[in-house]
Parts: C-alpha cells; structure tokens; sequence
C-alpha cells in the first residue's frame, strides 16, 4: 500500500503557486490587460501539443509587458505640474474676484463706520447742550417760581368756609375779619387791613357740594404771620360747624413738587424725622448736625442713601430730570489686511487676505 501511496502521489502533476500568485494580481488592472491576455492566450493554445506549457515562463513576461504598459501610460511630472499650475490659476481667478469683493465691501464699511463717528459726535454735543439747556430751564423755573412765591408771601389760603350759610356773611372780607380775630383771640371787629380777598376758582376736582378756598392778601406781613401760626397750633376752628383750615398760599408748582415728594415726606414722618420746606423750593432735614436738602429730583437717590429710606417711585415733577445715558461702547474700526506678495514663479495671482 504503501508503494501504490507512493506511485498515486508521483503521478501527480507538480503544483505551482507562482502562476496564482502572479494572476491574482490581474484582477487589479485595467478591462485593457485583460484583453490584451486573451489575444495573446489562442497562440499559447495553438502551440500546446507540441511544446509542454510553462505557467511561470508564459505568463511572466506578460504580466512584466503589461505593468509597463499601464506605467508609461500615467501622468508624468510635468503632466501634473501642468495640471496643478491650471487648478491654481483658476482658483486664483476666482479669488482675486473675492477679493475685490472683500475690499470693496471693507471700503464700504470704512465710510459707513465715519459717517457714524461722525453722528455719533454729533449726538454727543447735541446731548451736552441739551443738559446745558436743561440745566438753564431748571434753573430759570426755580426762580420764576421763587419770584411767584415771594409774591405770596402775605397771602393766606382758607379752606372749609360755606359759600352759603345762615349766619355767614358773602363778603370774604367780613368772614375773615371775624375769623382771624377769634384766631388771635381779640375782639371780632377788629379791624385788618386787606390788599385783597375772593373765592378761588373751582378745581375739576372738587365736589360741587365743598365749598371753594379762599385767598386773601394781608397787608402787614408780621399780622399775617401771626395768624398763620395760631391757626396752626388751634386744630379746632370751626365756622357755622364747618372745620376750617388756614394755609400759606403757594405758587401751583411748588404744590406739585410737594405733591411728588410725598412718599419721602410720610417715609420721614414714620421715623419721626423732622423736615421743612424751604424757599426757593426746598425740603431740608437737618439729623445729627448734617443738612440733607432736595431741590431737584437728581437729589432723591444721594437724600434716601445718606438717610436710609426705603426705595420708592418719585414722579419728576420738572420734567426735565437729566438723564444719565453715556455714549455707545466703542467698536473696532474696519483693519485691511496687507497684501502678501505671491511666488514669482506664479506672478500673476494674488493672495487671499488674511
């Protein structure tokens, strides 16, 4: 058996790896070295009785002939230099057109960014002279409203006396006389010397059944001071039962600065902090040898810091309250970048910007 083993293994044909190694390396090329192996394989077949094939002396120099072929067949050096030199040319061209566009709109935006430092200084000296002006007005309404209030100063505001009562005569100088007379405790016909005296008009306000103030200037400023002090220590004055009340007549702005304030006037009487007002316009406190005074509503935030009052809402009652809007952040100007020189082997392209 083992000589029969031995015979069926040495009538075996010699196997070869080389042919399968090299042909598989067919299947890599082009559908052209195919065909090229067909023509060449009817030859082989023709001449393979006479003369016994060699897979490795065959196919060899074909698959050598053929890697030749298929290598003088690809681009060369210059080939592709010249390939990459028209890439780079018509990326060139597309990029010079970029940047023309690029600097056109950097120029664009350069004149866009002057006019607006120009607005912008502009705006800034129109917004001082308006503080200036601002400023002016304010300064001028305190004074026309000292000027209306030092004109007041002997006139004294009555409210609460009927317009018609049993009892109580028409004429405001009559009702007057009597009232102040029984305020200084002297005889009710005493006599006292009125510039003037009549009803108020009547406010939009005001219900038609209360009665309208009454205005009354005295002559002497002493007597008048006077009655305006005793009226306001007697809280008990009464006319034909009627409670009345004797207030200093005041120009109707300083009513509605002290109308404004208010919050912080009731703020201060709640913590039993004593206040007054002054002339021109003023509400002065004076607390631990310290004057802190407001005459305008740019006062309010530095009066409740140095006092400790709570934060309210105070209405601005001069409607020309500063305002404290500073100028935009500045920004970055437009930068053109440099140019940077192209190689000299390529002249005629420009670079992008950077």
């Amino acid at each position: 058996m083992a000589s029969k083993k031995h015979r069926n293994t040495a009538g075996q044909a010699p196997t070869s790896e080389t042919p399968a190694a090299k042909t598989s390396l067919r299947r890599f090329f082009s559908e052209h070295t195919e065909a090229h192996r067909r023509d060449k394989m009817a030859p082989a077949a023709q001449t393979r009785g006479s003369q016994p094939p060699s897979p490795a002396a065959s196919d060899e120099p074909t698959e050598e002939q053929d890697i030749r072929s298929l290598l003088t067949q690809l681009p060369s050096k210059t080939d592709l230099a010249a390939l990459f030199q028209k890439l780079e040319d018509s990326f060139s061209e597309k990029l010079q057109a970029v940047t023309a566009d690029v600097h056109l709109l950097g120029d664009r935006v350069q004149a866009l960014e002057e006019e607006a430092e120009t607005t912008e200084k502009q705006w800034a000296k129109s917004y001082t002279t308006q503080e200036t002006h601002a400023e002016a007005i304010r300064y001028l309404q305190r004074q026309l409203e000292d000027v209306d209030n030092r004109g007041r100063r002997n006139n004294l505001r009555v409210r609460g006396v009927p317009e018609s009562a049993e009892g109580v005569p028409e004429n405001p100088v009559q009702v007057l006389t009597a009232l102040f007379n029984r305020i200084l405790t002297r005889p009710l016909d005493t006599a006292i010397l009125f510039d003037r005296a009549h009803r108020a008009a009547r406010p939009r306000n005001l219900p038609p059944d209360k009665p309208r103030d009454i205005i009354c200037r005295i002559h002497n400023f002493p007597l008048k001071e006077e009655i305006f002090h005793k009226a306001r220590q007697n809280k008990d004055i009464k006319i034909d039962g009627h409670p009345v009340i004797v207030f200093q007549d005041i120009a109707p702005s300083t009513l509605q600065a002290r109308r404004a304030l208010r919050p912080i006037t009731q703020a201060l009487s709640e913590r039993n902090i004593k206040f007054r007002w002054s002339f021109p316009f003023a509400l002065t406190v004076t607390l631990q040898n310290k004057t802190h005074t407001i005459n305008s509503p740019d006062d309010i935030p530095e009066f409740k810091r140095a006092l400790k009052l709570p934060s309210s809402e105070v209405e601005d009652w001069t409607g020309l309250r500063g305002t404290s809007a500073g100028r935009t952040p500045h920004k970055p100007k437009w930068q053109k970048s440099p140019r940077k020189r192209r190689r000299q082997n390529h002249p005629g392209a420009d670079a992008a910007p950077t």
